[in-house]
């Protein structure tokens, strides 16, 4: 199976972002969380169009369950 061809800048961010996200969900990298939130910030400051824009909302949404549900919570004793 070929891998999907985008045809535009904001597909490949979108692509990335999503990708960067299900690897941060195996490794919780911090490098990978300030990735994502460089890639997040950059589909909201260039997010000219609504499908972009509603993009950028939905992946927001989904990195802060990704980012909480993968932060360590501290253990009480």
């Amino acid at each position: 199976m070929a891998p999907p061809h985008f045809h535009d800048t904001h597909e490949i961010v979108i692509a990335a972002t999503l990708w960067l996200m299900l690897r941060y969900q195996k490794t919780c990298c911090k490098k990978l969380a300030r990735m994502v939130e460089q890639h997040l910030l950059w589909m909201r400051a260039s997010a000219t169009s609504p499908v972009l824009a509603n993009a950028c909302e939905r992946l927001s949404h989904e990195w802060r369950l990704v980012s909480d549900a993968s932060s360590p919570h501290p253990v009480l004793h």
